[in-house]
């Protein structure tokens, strides 16, 4: 993990909380400047940023379009939900308040590092209702998604686009969270979507209205 933020205060904080968890490890640390040099040098698995600063947020789109980790887990004072939407939509994969507790943060790390987004749903739905609108998205998903998903991978796939995690899906479905992460990555797979965001942006017309 690398932290990056001009407020040393805020590194020095985040270090201490992965420091008490044995499962977190800094790689590095920087300012919103030397940013990217730090990414490169470290090559980190997650970034947590100060999620205020235009440089990083500068860094979150980037990181996009190289379509690579390390993923972006931002902390902002306030992260009312239009905030939220452009961080998400810059590529931010995680959303945290500075309210959030020592667990929040390391429950983040760890649904991030899984490829699943930490962010309020509300959000979340936002940002994938304007990518639907964009990709012109029609009844005939529901049609494709029958065509190359299981009966399994479809259950998993509107679960997943609704916006339950992991857990959630397996406890719903009464299957172990490591086949929901299984079928979830072949689900990605066959779809050629890169996380839950693109999935519920390509069904959010079908599949979400058919979710218990």
């Amino acid at each position: 993990m690398t932290l990056v933020s001009d407020d040393r205060l805020f590194c020095e904080g985040l270090r201490r909380i992965c420091a008490a968890d044995s499962s977190l490890a800094v790689a590095g640390e920087a300012n919103s400047t030397a940013a990217r040099d730090a990414v490169r040098t470290t090559s980190p698995h997650i970034l947590v940023g100060d999620g205020r600063s235009e440089r990083t947020l500068a860094l979150c789109r980037e990181l996009r379009r190289d379509d690579a980790r390390p993923w972006v887990i931002l902390v902002a004072a306030e992260p009312d939900d239009d905030w939220a939407v452009r961080a998400l939509e810059s590529g931010a994969r995680g959303i945290l308040p500075k309210t959030a507790t020592a667990e929040d943060l390391v429950k983040a790390v760890r649904v991030v590092h899984e490829g699943q987004i930490w962010a309020r749903r509300s959000a979340v739905a936002r940002v994938a209702a304007k990518l639907a609108a964009l990709s012109g998205v029609t009844d005939s998903a529901e049609a494709l998604l029958t065509q190359q998903l299981s009966r399994r991978e479809q259950e998993i796939a509107r679960h997943a686009a609704s916006g339950l995690s992991n857990r959630e899906i397996a406890d719903r479905l009464d299957i172990t969270e490591a086949t929901v992460k299984a079928h979830l990555t072949r689900v990605l797979q066959k779809l050629g979507v890169r996380d839950r965001t693109q999935l519920a942006a390509h069904f959010n017309r079908t599949v979400l209205p058919s979710v218990g």
